[in-house]
């Protein structure tokens, strides 16, 4: 091994443990509080998960085609119980970001 495989080498090391963004997926445990289990050990609290709008729920109204009447509402549920999710593992593993259900 000559010192330029030696230098990749410590770097790939040294990237490897700072685990940058990683794509996580998860499985919703508990929905008030919100928990997420990552590995049979590992289950994260609320405290580290940041949620996209796209998991949280919200309700639209939808308006007809002049958009002066509302016509109808669709509500978007939040997280439930069993649901699987994909998130972004940053600040080294300190906190994830939930980006949308599976």
């Amino acid at each position: 091994m000559d010192l330029l495989d030696v230098i990749n080498s410590i770097i790939q090391t040294n990237t490897d443990a700072q685990k940058l963004t990683d794509i996580v997926i998860g499985t919703v445990v508990t929905a008030d509080p919100l928990s997420i289990q990552i590995t049979p050990t590992l289950i994260l609290p609320a405290e580290v998960l940041i949620l996209c709008e796209s998991v949280q729920e919200k309700e639209y109204e939808i308006m007809d085609v002049t958009l002066t009447n509302v016509i109808g509402k669709y509500k978007r549920e939040a997280l439930a119980v069993d649901d699987k999710v994909i998130m972004l593992r940053v600040l080294k593993g300190q906190q994830f970001i939930v980006l949308s259900k599976v």
